[in-house]
């Protein structure tokens, strides 16, 4: 077996870390794991909260998995034990609310491979398979985003003011966009009322407005949680309660590629390797830069940004 592993944070001068962590431990497993960013740039000790999640996740995940016989737990009970463990990391601090992270992972069961996934970080077997979660929550504030950048290009000549006062209509929520002069009152409706249609989404109209209003800084009160249809599962400190996992077991025999991903990946390449990985997603910046169409997301770039953080482990079998 060998295995290559490419971590690049958002920042393109790559003077700070990133949200995202790897786990390599070989014979026990390979991780992903991609902590949720903060809207408000909070740090703990000076660490990112999103870094501090995923680096904080990482090590219990270790320490869970190196006993054999934890491996085969079924999944729910992991994940219980994960959060659980996670949340006690993190009793010393005072916090109304902990970061959240989501974690992808290849778990080695002997004589088979077990794939299992939390959030939107994604695993590919062999090349074409892929489990992967995708959140509605995203779908919409992707949804609502691309208009709204849209909507802004009459106002903001500079690209990079641009896009940033984009992520502010969408991460403080639209009644603050509104209430400091960015988007007029009739164009926070159409935008609710447009999300909502194209979405189709009128049975829950007014969770869907709610939610943008209050913006992307108020989404961890839908993490888990089965309050309404907009609520997912994630790595935080309750354990997740829609199972919303995604689970593979897979024979040793049958696997010769694993690819695990976070979400900084917008599409996939038709080859297994670190090299293509890039190249793919080179072209997707080159192609969407903004990441209004084909390639549309919660984020875009800017002079300084890329998009997100990007983190990909490529394993060679020996099958």
């Amino acid at each position: 077996m060998n295995f290559d592993l490419f971590s690049r944070s958002k920042y393109r001068v790559n003077d700070k870390s990133g949200d995202d962590v790897a786990l390599v431990l070989p014979g026990v497993c390979f991780g992903v794991l991609d902590g949720a960013t903060d809207a408000e740039g909070r740090d703990l000790n000076g660490v990112p909260y999103g870094r501090a999640a995923s680096m904080v996740a990482s090590q219990i995940l270790a320490e869970i998995l190196l006993p054999y016989q934890n491996r085969e737990k079924d999944a729910e009970t992991l994940l219980a034990d994960l959060c659980t463990s996670y949340a006690r990391a993190f009793q010393d601090y005072d916090l109304n609310q902990l970061p959240a992270t989501t974690v992808a992972m290849a778990i080695d069961c002997g004589a088979n491979w077990r794939f299992l996934s939390l959030g939107d970080s994604g695993i590919r077997i062999n090349g074409a398979r892929v489990l992967k979660h995708e959140k509605l929550i995203d779908s919409i504030s992707t949804e609502v985003r691309v208009s709204i950048f849209k909507i802004l290009a009459e106002k903001f000549n500079d690209p990079d003011e641009h896009e940033l006062m984009t992520r502010q209509a969408i991460f403080l929520g639209l009644a603050e966009a509104q209430s400091r002069g960015l988007l007029s009152e009739d164009i926070v409706e159409m935008l609710i009322e447009e999300t909502i249609d194209n979405l189709k989404l009128s049975g829950i109209s007014e969770i869907v407005r709610d939610f943008l209003l209050l913006g992307i800084r108020h989404q961890n009160r839908f993490s888990n949680s089965d309050e309404n249809i907009l609520c997912y599962d994630i790595v935080s400190s309750r354990k997740p309660v829609l199972g919303q996992w995604v689970e593979e077991i897979v024979p040793k025999q049958e696997v010769k590629t694993i690819e695990i991903f976070s979400d900084g990946y917008a599409s996939y390449p038709e080859e297994v390797s670190i090299v293509a990985w890039e190249k793919e997603f080179s072209r997707c910046d080159e192609v969407d830069f903004h990441r209004i169409d084909e390639f549309a997301t919660v984020k875009g770039g800017t002079s300084s940004e890329f998009f997100d953080d990007r983190t990909v482990i490529v394993v060679h079998t020996p099958n």
